[in-house]
């Protein structure tokens, strides 16, 4: 559980992070503007926090029959 909440914090760190890398790797003679280094960075983050949510949504039905168990 914590680490769905741990993944989706780091969800824009990771977000910004490979969209900043992938500008400084975009081969800029190619004459585009470099501006789908931002999406494909944006859409990483999105997915890691969806991933996050996914673990800790998990999580807490896990929590809950161990309780309901018990």
């Amino acid at each position: 559980m914590v680490s769905g909440i741990i993944m989706m914090v780091l969800a824009p760190v990771i977000g910004f992070s490979s969209g900043a890398l992938f500008l400084h790797f975009y081969d800029w003679s190619s004459g585009g503007t470099g501006e789908g280094a931002g999406y494909g960075g944006a859409f990483l983050g999105l997915i890691t926090i969806a991933n996050g949510t996914l673990i800790l949504v998990i999580g807490v039905i896990r929590w809950i029959l161990n309780f309901v168990k018990k």
